[in-house]
């Protein structure tokens, strides 16, 4: 995975792809807690490189697709 390439101590947008990709993967196998996790971990560090003040498209589509997995449980609220 990238962080064997990108290591660990400065957040790199690949990584957090990589983490989008693997929640896309858990969501179309229904195992929504286990997207969740791959998804909140993407957010955290598309949040860190490039921040809250303008928005990007990257985090757009990740709290999308958190949103869709709430939907998909049926968590309304959260969606």
């Amino acid at each position: 995975m990238e962080l064997a390439v990108y290591g660990t101590e400065k957040p790199h947008p690949s990584v957090a792809q990589s983490y989008n990709n693997i929640g896309v993967v858990y969501e179309y196998m229904g195992k929504y807690p286990e997207a969740l996790t791959e998804y909140k971990k993407s957010l955290d560090i598309d949040l860190k490189v490039y921040g809250t003040e303008k928005p990007h498209p990257s985090v757009a589509t990740t709290y999308h697709n958190i949103g869709s997995v709430y939907k998909r449980m049926g968590k309304y609220p959260e969606a």
